[in-house]
């Protein structure tokens, strides 16, 4: 079995009590069969107050006023304290640790939607980068029986490419994720088309004309998309509205519409550091869905729609802006497919 996890992936410590945000807010958490069963048969002074937090028959825990059963008023998990960590489930015992699973290999990275991951990126003074280890295990090969190993190859191949344009000094962050759509759209079309080989023949110097795809008015009308999305964070919508206004006050030949899609060196290099963490948790993904042109999409765009959102005139900081946005896309299985679905339809 291969590893390959992001480079900070080991530094991540959970900082509790003192994190702006809660892990336990506006999230169903889903147990795992494992942990559901250990509960269902514990038996201690805990049991009143952890089976009556419990929806055995859903498999998670109850909410209280968008909160975790779970979670006291202190902001600390009632479970965690009374029990220990060994009893958290997967869910809570992982976050924000991501797992990507291909056959025999296993990719973690961490999710933006943590405050801390969020200063992580920020602080960091490097590029993404992997550590690649292996052990004698071996994946059962009936678990992946329709795993197409050769298009895998020519996916990880792809976003290794994408990746090293993200690196690129020589030309601007916009055009950068321009070559990375463009590149992704042939990818698509190879796809389509069931042609797999001619996937290492993409370039990944030039990008297809962008005509009005990603313009001042294009990213002004994608707001509508967000706000058409599954609200997790009270207020998110009011967040988008403000925005939008925002943008279409100041216009696509503003200065500030200049200087927020093409920020200074230290900014853009944080944008960088984020589109890198998108693409390596997300675009390989598209081996179980063939949705190689949607996922580089989201990325791209995730990236685009943060710039508007944390330079418009809100009450969020740049930190909250990141991991808010995640929150409302990572978390929401509705959120992510209908984005998948909007992008999927630009190919029609």
């Amino acid at each position: 079995m291969f590893f390959r996890k992001q480079n900070d992936f080991d530094k991540f410590r959970c900082i509790a009590d003192k994190c702006p945000m809660n892990c336990c807010s506006g999230w169903q958490i889903v147990i795992d069969d494992k942990s559901l069963k250990k509960y269902n048969a514990y038996s201690g002074d805990f049991q009143k107050r952890l089976h009556s937090g419990i929806d055995f028959s859903e498999s998670c825990f109850k909410q209280n006023n968008g909160r975790c059963s779970m979670l006291a008023d202190s902001g600390l998990c009632d479970l965690q304290s009374n029990l220990g960590e060994e009893y958290l489930c997967d869910t809570c015992r992982l976050y924000p640790r991501h797992t990507e699973e291909f056959l025999d290999l296993r990719e973690y990275s961490l999710s933006l939607s943590c405050p801390e991951v969020v200063r992580m990126l920020i602080e960091s003074p490097v590029h993404l980068s992997l550590i690649e280890t292996e052990d004698e295990n071996e994946d059962d090969i009936d678990d992946y029986d329709d795993f197409d190993l050769f298009l895998f190859d020519k996916l990880t191949y792809a976003r290794e490419q994408m990746l090293k344009v993200v690196r690129r000094n020589d030309i601007s962050l916009q055009r950068k994720m321009d070559i990375i759509v463009s590149a992704a759209f042939t990818l698509q079309g190879c796809y389509d088309e069931g042609e797999f080989s001619p996937m290492d023949d993409v370039t990944y110097e030039d990008a297809l004309p962008a005509g009005d795809n990603y313009s001042f008015k294009y990213m002004c009308e994608s707001l509508e998309l967000l706000l058409d999305l599954e609200e997790l964070y009270p207020s998110w919508h009011d967040i988008l509205k403000q925005t939008k206004s925002y943008w279409n006050k100041k216009g696509p030949n503003s200065s500030e519409w200049n200087q927020t899609m093409n920020p200074e060196s230290a900014k853009s290099f944080i944008f960088e550091k984020m589109l890198e963490s998108l693409l390596f948790t997300y675009f390989c993904g598209s081996i179980y869905d063939g949705e190689i042109y949607a996922r580089a999409m989201i990325a791209v765009m995730t990236v685009r729609w943060i710039m508007m959102i944390s330079a418009a005139d809100t009450s969020l900081t740049f930190e909250e802006t990141v991991y808010l946005f995640s929150r409302e896309v990572e978390h929401s299985d509705l959120n992510l497919n209908a984005l998948i679905k909007w992008f999927e339809g630009e190919l029609e």
